[in-house]
């Protein structure tokens, strides 16, 4: 990021470094910016020093919006700024000012940062699950218009894989896992083995494509090996490898935004419970980061291999999802959960969110999964959805 700071010609450079000293050293080390003083031409960020600088910024002005212009109101530097927002306004350029403490000006501007990359490498294990009927991507639009490369994999290898996993290897991971856990119910020792043989053979493979993301088609394995990806999904998510299940792509493509622009894990889970004020979501598998506590549980739908039973904080979520075939479509919205319950009659970990999701799951839904994040961020979403992608 380049950041501009104009003075007028009544103070110096020195001035500048010395009057503005935490926030510059907050603006480089935080966004890595690059600081430059009346210089040539103007970026996206201009900090105004110093009032008196109407006429240089006109000057240098490229003509390109949107203009975040920082203004701490010291030195006259909100006056010029509020000056300099107008004279955007009659240019029909976008601008804003981001004013107040330095606290305040870098949260502002970390909101204003919304362009990460998505370029990236996707592992498809597999095709998506047979009743995945409305959750797939055209992957030629996922290439050119955002810069993501899909690989196939071929479902073959990873059975291969999970064979040629030395028995030592996986038995070291079962028993971290099981250390860290609150109990273990159905699982036996085998099976928590064979589900870390599972989760060794997967993050071997992301390894050797540089994988940043993949999606598998679960119950394949369940049949094939005997064995769930569960644990292996909740692992690679903890440890940066953004991974789904069943093959449904456009809930990847959710999750891996997530990560990117809000650096936080997402839980993909199924909506299971509609009521006139909650929404209870449910999956056997999610990052364990995200989870106060964890149990492990067998797979729900066929009582085989492990499964993640987690227990939610009852703090603020996001709910979000991004699909359609050309990913030119959107939710989200905001809500706090209520509680993290436990029914045997849905999947393994469950969390209930007080919020009315019935008008849009039952009329005008996105899909069947959704993406829950920890914490506030539906503005954040909207504002990259809205300016970088929805056409």
């Amino acid at each position: 990021m380049k950041i501009n700071i104009l003075r007028s010609s009544f103070q110096t450079d020195e001035f500048v470094w010395n009057e503005y000293a935490e926030l510059i050293d907050r603006l480089k080390n935080e966004f890595q910016a690059e600081i430059q003083i009346n210089g040539n031409e103007l970026s996206n960020y201009v900090m105004i020093a110093t009032g008196g600088v109407e006429n240089l910024f006109k000057t240098l002005f490229t003509g390109k919006g949107p203009v975040n212009l920082i203004a701490d109101g010291r030195n006259n530097s909100l006056a010029a700024a509020l000056e300099i927002l107008t004279w955007l306004g009659e240019q029909d350029v976008e601008g804003r000012i981001l004013h107040g403490t330095n606290n305040e000006i870098v949260s502002a501007l970390a909101e204003t940062v919304c362009t990460p990359s998505l370029q990236g490498r996707i592992g498809l294990f597999g095709e998506p699950s047979d009743w995945l009927i409305a959750s797939g991507v055209d992957r030629d639009y996922l290439l050119e218009h955002f810069g993501v490369e899909t690989i196939d994999i071929d479902l073959q290898r990873l059975i291969d894989g999970i064979k040629a996993v030395p028995q030592a290897e996986a038995v070291k991971v079962a028993q971290a896992i099981v250390k860290r856990s609150l109990d273990t119910i159905e699982p036996s020792c085998a099976d928590m083995v064979e589900a870390a043989k599972a989760y060794i053979a997967i993050k071997k493979i992301c390894q050797e494509e540089r994988l940043d993301a993949m999606t598998i088609r679960c119950f394949d394995i369940v049949n094939t090996c005997g064995t769930t990806s569960c644990l292996a999904l909740a692992l690679l998510n903890d440890e940066g490898i953004v991974a789904g299940c069943e093959g449904d792509m456009q809930t990847l493509m959710s999750m891996f935004l997530v990560k990117r622009l809000c650096g936080a894990e997402a839980f993909m889970a199924n909506p299971s419970q509609l009521t006139d004020k909650t929404t209870m979501l449910a999956h056997c598998t999610i990052p364990l980061k995200m989870c106060d506590d964890i149990t492990i549980r067998s797979h729900f739908e066929s009582g085989i291999g492990v499964a993640i039973q987690g227990v939610l904080p009852t703090t603020d979520y996001t709910i979000f999802k991004w699909g359609g075939p050309k990913l030119d479509r959107y939710f989200v919205t905001e809500a706090q959960a209520v509680e993290t319950p436990y029914s045997n009659h849905f999947c393994r970990t469950q969390i209930t969110l007080n919020v009315d999701l019935r008008p849009y799951l039952l009329h005008n839904s996105i899909g069947n999964h959704h993406v829950i994040i920890k914490g506030k961020h539906a503005e954040q979403l909207k504002r990259y959805m809205d300016e970088f992608v929805i056409f």
